[in-house]
């Protein structure tokens, strides 16, 4: 799978803390990484099903008209989705995890933020089961509040994921991998989860990079968790949601 942020952003810049990492994305081309989000927007908020019986009946009118009846019209809302969205590409392209159909597929009002963890990944290395737990945040200029609350956010349920979020993620994987599901449900059903089967991605969209932030958060960690944190830097952080969303509520790609 091709890394999604590979044709728009530098290369990454990484620097080691303690045993964890950190990771800086910066965006070298705004309008490139907003029309790649645009090809994400419409199966992130709609099944392809859909999407597609839409369009042949309605054309590309019918499926905007679909999808401004899906996303958030807040600056708020879009913001928190656009976060999680694009942890959850970061996650599946540049991880290699399978995170299944997007929960905000199913959500019951397009305003409401979702509760819970805010992605979950998995993969099996041979019979072993690998998952990541991911903190999405979403911020004009990200701070030390920003950090603070999505390490309240990984430290949640002892830094595992809740058993319902993994139940609900183990259902979502049966309509994509059923062998992955099925090693998911075997944990829930046995041992259960721990920390060693379990690596955190705390995920921060902005248009700053809380740099010294980031690593009194990771040098202050004392959990048992792989820990990486990656800022993905744009150059205008509200112009780059505001033209992604407008995009598919205007004419669908």
């Amino acid at each position: 799978m091709t890394d999604f942020f590979s044709s728009w952003c530098e290369p990454p810049k990484d620097e080691a803390i303690g045993k964890h990492l950190s990771r800086l994305l910066t965006s070298e081309d705004d309008e490139a990484g907003i029309d790649a989000v645009v090809t994400l927007l419409p199966r992130t908020y709609a099944k392809r099903e859909n999407l597609k019986r839409i369009a042949k009946r309605h054309g590309k009118e019918g499926v905007a008209k679909l999808l401004s009846n899906k996303v958030p019209k807040t600056k708020n809302g879009r913001s928190g989705d656009m976060g999680e969205i694009l942890g959850t590409a970061y996650v599946q392209t540049t991880m290699g995890y399978t995170t299944g159909p997007s929960r905000l597929i199913e959500r019951d009002h397009q305003e409401w933020a979702l509760r819970g963890d805010d992605v979950l990944g998995a993969r099996l290395s041979g019979q072993k089961l690998e998952l990541v737990k991911v903190e999405a945040k979403s911020r004009a200029k990200a701070d030390k509040a920003t950090v603070t609350q999505a390490r309240e956010g990984l430290r949640r349920n002892g830094d595992l994921a809740s058993p319902h979020s993994l139940t609900q993620f183990a259902e979502r994987l049966l309509k994509k991998d059923e062998a992955l599901s099925d090693a998911l449900n075997d944990v829930l059903q046995k041992s259960g989860l721990r920390p060693g089967q379990l690596a955190h991605v705390m995920f921060i969209f902005s248009g700053t990079h809380p740099v010294s932030h980031v690593r009194d958060d990771l040098k202050a960690y004392n959990g048992n968790v792989s820990q990486t944190t990656v800022t993905v830097r744009v150059g205008a952080h509200q112009e780059f949601i505001r033209k992604s969303y407008d995009s598919v509520v205007t004419h669908a790609p």
